[in-house]
């Protein structure tokens, strides 16, 4: 068996963080989908597909925790080019950077951030 496709969802309480992910990645939007639970937003990136769901029931805002200090899905790692940009914008868009640029190994940056609704994205850029 091998994966065709991959796909990342969010849940978020309102199109927010779908502004901040199109904004800060430059990432193309699909037109929403209605759906019984709520509105589904997709965002086009090379290699995925990040959906964000808005229900209609706002949902309760996830643990507070380190993303570090507790087990499961703590994170996603976007790969990019212009490291500087998505750490501005980010910034600009109402996230925040918890860990400011570390070369992880020669020539390859990583920097941490946190999206609006305080989810962890781990930011690659290769030079």
């Amino acid at each position: 068996m091998t994966v065709d496709r991959f796909e990342v969802g969010i849940v978020s309480g309102d199109a927010g963080v779908v502004d901040f992910l199109a904004a800060v990645f430059e990432l193309e939007r699909r037109a929403p989908s209605e759906t019984p639970a709520g509105t589904l937003h997709r965002l086009d990136s090379p290699g995925a597909v990040i959906k964000v769901m808005v229900p209609g029931d706002p949902p309760k805002r996830g643990d507070s925790e380190p993303f570090l200090t507790v087990t499961g899905i703590r994170y996603l790692s976007m790969y990019v080019s212009d490291l500087d940009g998505v750490l501005e914008r980010c910034r600009n868009r109402g996230g925040a950077v918890l860990l400011e640029p570390f070369e992880f190994e020669p020539g390859s940056s990583i920097a941490i951030i946190n999206d609006p609704d305080g989810n962890t994205i781990e930011v690659v850029s290769s030079s």
